[in-house]
């Protein structure tokens, strides 16, 4: 199916019509051809003056399609009387419609010659040059003698004929040239046929090999004409022989043979093939960097050493030569290179998008087979000598060693898990080619370090992250060896106690982090490093007065190092040392705690409800489904942005209506589901299992990488809280307002504790809030 032309305007010659791609005419695109042929120029046109392509008499298509109508009477006499006029005259756009042929044939056949010659006096004219024997054109052999070499193919011109009119001795002329005198007769014509034919008889006798005495009838091909007249005149006159069997098909009588660029044998006429044409069309001549040739480049290589590179990159054949190149036929069996546009040629590079693709998989494949495995290889229960981490910056990744069949078995299973999950192969290239790394190395037979896995990932176009889910759920993972930096932190900083503290703040930190003796609910690593430093201080003072033990420590030497502290900066210290000495008397370090007694004084914020506009149509500006549930789990239930992290999809019971809140170390909360809570559930339910029906991640709220995890990640608190924020409203502000306003409406404290889950101390803090007037000052603050 041929591509449509547009109608458009000609860039050339300006004429509205049908265009190529290239913004051409059907006569521009044919004159564009004959300038390749060297027929037509490049120039400057005579009349209008702009660039084009120009004829014999230097002006271009539209101009003379102008002169042809009439257009411009003054310059087409200017031009008959031999005067010049300036250039830059008006052009009239043409239309140019199928069937209708508009005449640009050149005004004569000289660029600055008048139009009508001149008769020159016969008195002044030169005298007639004597026939010549050009001893050069046709060389003179000894009769019989053998030819050293097969004769080769010849271009004959008129010329050459004009030249050999003096050669008298040739063998059989006067016999064929009354052959010709006798067709003459019988046709009818004059002596100018007569002229012209024996220029080309003579040729044809001096063209003969010196041990043959007859003629050829394939070496009349070499003849500018008259090759069926002399035919016929050879056979009248004894001096034709047989015809040869030939070596080739017969359809390659038509051209001269190969072309003169690519060298291809195209069989054509023109003395470049089509492609070498089209190839040339835009580019310069210049030498090429392989074979110094002065040809249109690519890449400083012309187009036969382009596809030669591209032809033997992979040589499976043997196709590159040594001090040689393999040649091809032209045609419909030539090689050809996607290099018309010159967005190919930008991506391209030198060999451009590669023809041989089939080739190449096989030349990959079988070098593939041939290298050997890696010498590196892991060995199951090998201990490290040295504990140094691999450096992959300098592997090659596109020379791997060959895969043991443990390690292709690990890649195919990478591979059977990805299409299980129904993500696309194309995307996660990155992580095959990242394992494929690895295993190719390190093989499959000993589990794969977390630490490498990561190092490797730190490439360009590597990817590790679901490389390390998927050994991590198959077992062939060893987990990082590296710590948290906020633990680490905190061990630094009880390194640096004073010499008696520093067991007792380890053991601290073991409580803190849920391992010591006793189970307890761990704290975020960043909040156990923040609680060490704090109190870090405090130690040094005390050992500088000398207390040499905490169990030496008592309440006012508490109350006396909060003494010179006011306000959140006392509380900040506070808490952490009341934690500290709660954590060593209940691993029985210490025989009190001297922060029990101790109580500071401080004012304290009570709950503010949100404006009623704040509220309104806020379901409408989030678009997302998770988005809208969530604001409706933390408006309605009070759930804060940790509950909603940790809801699961077996806490969510549709048919009862309920949902379990799972908190550590508290009771699980039941929330009864309302109408509107329920319907959002279900839909984003629905939408969870249409993005991503393979997700095994069992948290209720999912986003496309936690979805994606294989380690199952609660998803981030910022994915609940950027929508909101983005319109003025915080979880923990709906949550407030939530309770707040439940609070006003009840004096019960239970109801307050059963309805959002929360502890009585903060169910009153909500009741004071609401009812300041019938509330009571706490006899036991605490």
């Amino acid at each position: 199916m041929q591509r449509p032309k547009l109608a458009a305007s000609c860039v050339l010659c300006a004429a509205w019509g049908p265009v190529t791609a290239r913004g051409l005419c059907p006569g521009c695109r044919d004159g564009r051809y004959r300038v390749a042929q060297g027929l037509l120029h490049n120039d400057v046109c005579r009349r209008c003056g702009w660039p084009a392509v120009v004829g014999a008499d230097g002006t271009c298509r539209g101009c003379r399609i102008a002169l042809r109508l009439s257009e411009d009477d003054e310059w087409m006499l200017a031009e008959m009387e031999g005067r010049v006029l300036p250039s830059g005259r008006p052009l009239q756009l043409a239309l140019h419609i199928d069937g209708l042929r508009l005449s640009s044939f050149p005004l004569h056949h000289g660029r600055t010659g008048r139009r009508v010659r001149e008769r020159v006096p016969r008195k002044v004219r030169a005298p007639v040059p004597a026939p010549l024997d050009d001893p050069w054109v046709c060389v003179e052999e000894v009769p019989g003698q053998l030819g050293l070499f097969a004769p080769w193919p010849r271009f004959f011109t008129r010329e050459h004929g004009r030249r050999l009119r003096g050669r008298r001795r040739t063998a059989g002329l006067p016999r064929l040239l009354a052959v010709l005198e006798e067709m003459a007769a019988e046709r009818g014509v004059g002596e100018t046929w007569m002229f012209h034919t024996g220029d080309c008889a003579r040729l044809a006798l001096a063209s003969r090999p010196p041990d043959e005495d007859l003629v050829r009838p394939e070496a009349l091909a070499d003849l500018p004409q008259m090759r069926p007249t002399l035919l016929q005149a050879l056979d009248r006159a004894s001096l034709l022989a047989g015809r040869r069997p030939r070596l080739v098909p017969s359809w390659t009588s038509r051209g001269p043979g190969s072309c003169r660029e690519c060298l291809a044998w195209t069989n054509e006429r023109e003395q470049r093939c089509a492609p070498c044409l089209s190839w040339g069309m835009d580019r310069s001549p210049r030498p090429c960097h392989r074979c110094g040739r002065v040809l249109p480049l690519r890449d400083d290589h012309c187009r036969r050493c382009v596809l030669f590179l591209s032809e033997t990159q992979y040589d499976l054949d043997g196709v590159a030569l040594a001090g040689g190149d393999q040649l091809w036929f032209g045609g419909p069996f030539a090689p050809h290179l996607r290099v018309a546009s010159k967005r190919a040629d930008e991506q391209g590079g030198l060999y451009g998008r590669r023809r041989l693709q089939v080739k190449r998989r096989t030349a990959i494949q079988t070098s593939r087979a041939t290298r050997p495995v890696s010498p590196h290889l892991a060995l199951p229960g090998q201990l490290d000598l040295f504990p140094l981490a691999r450096d992959w910056s300098r592997v090659d990744d596109r020379r791997l060693p060959a895969l043991t069949p443990k390690a292709q078995e690990v890649l195919d299973g990478f591979v059977a898990h990805i299409r299980e999950r129904g993500w696309e192969r194309g995307a996660l290239t990155t992580s095959i080619r990242t394992l494929r790394v690895l295993v190719a190395h390190l093989g499959a037979e000993a589990p794969l370090r977390e630490e490498d896995v990561r190092l490797l990932a730190r490439r360009h176009d590597f990817n590790g992250a679901r490389v390390v889910n998927y050994l991590r759920v198959t077992g062939q993972l060893v987990p990082d060896r590296r710590s948290d930096a906020a633990s680490a932190r905190a061990r630094s900083l009880a390194d640096t106690a004073p010499q008696p503290y520093r067991a007792a703040v380890h053991r601290w930190i073991d409580v803190l982090s849920g391992q010591a003796t006793r189970p307890s609910v761990p704290l975020a690593p960043t909040t156990v490093c923040a609680y060490v430093r704090r109190v870090s201080p405090c130690l040094r003072a005390w050992h500088e007065v000398g207390i040499g033990d905490l169990r030496a420590v008592t309440g006012d030497h508490v109350k006396e190092t909060l003494k010179a502290l006011k306000g959140e900066d006392a509380k900040s210290l506070a808490t952490p040392l009341r934690s500290l000495f709660r954590a060593l008397k209940r691993e029985k370090l210490i025989f009190r705690d001297p922060t029990r007694s101790i109580v500071l004084s401080g004012s304290r914020r009570l709950p503010v409800p949100l404006p009623d506009d704040h509220l309104h149509g806020v379901l409408d500006q989030l678009p997302e489904a998770r988005t809208q549930l969530s604001f409706v789990l933390a408006a309605v239930h009070a759930l804060s942005t940790h509950d909603q992290r940790g809801l699961l999809l077996d806490d969510v019971d549709r048919s009862r209506g309920r949902l379990t809140v799972r908190r550590p170390g508290r009771l699980h909360h039941t929330v009864y589901l309302d109408n509107v809570t329920f319907r959002l559930l279900t839909r984003w339910l629905v939408e969870r299992h249409r993005r991503w029906p393979a997700t095994t991640n069992p948290h209720l709220l999912v986003t496309a990488r936690t979805a994606a995890d294989d380690s199952h990640p609660q998803v981030n608190p910022q994915a609940i809280t950027k929508a909101l924020h983005l319109i003025g409203l915080q979880i923990t502000r709906l949550r407030v307002d939530r309770i707040l306003d439940e609070a006003k409406h009840t004096r019960d404290s239970v109801h307050l504790i059963r309805l959002f889950g929360v502890s009585p101390i903060t169910a009153m803090k909500y009741l004071r809030a609401a009812h300041p007037a019938g509330t009571h000052p706490d006899p036991l603050p605490g």
